[in-house]
């Protein structure tokens, strides 16, 4: 009887959590599916490589609070920026572009290009 109650107490207990957690990622996705975004095109002049200049400026882009995604293309020589402008700004995402250190190069942007959402 004991263990009857027991299994019946942990059903219950993980259906409980289960609905919750679904609860809690359908409010998640709606919050996202609301979001004001801006993309911009920004071409970067300095690069050497894909995987020391462009990935370190694409890392330092998605650290920051407010860019959902960052591209960055050597070959291209410019990135494809997707942000929120209530957290962060053009200017905000420039000076993080050109202030990423890798060795001694220096970034410098030549173009913005606003892209239609």
């Amino acid at each position: 009887m004991k263990f009857k109650i027991l299994v019946l107490f942990i059903s219950v207990f993980t259906l409980s959590t289960s609905i919750s957690l679904a609860q809690e990622k359908s409010n998640f996705t709606t919050k996202l599916e609301n979001r004001i975004t801006n993309s911009v095109e920004i071409g970067i002049d300095g690069m050497a490589c894909q995987e020391g200049c462009a990935d370190k400026i694409a890392s330092n882009l998605k650290e920051r609070d407010g860019v959902i995604s960052a591209d960055i293309s050597f070959d291209n020589k410019n990135g494809l920026i997707v942000f929120d402008p209530t957290l962060i700004s053009i200017e905000e995402v420039k000076t993080i572009i050109t202030g990423t250190k890798v060795k001694d190069y220096k970034y410098t942007i030549n173009s913005i290009t606003t892209q239609d959402n």
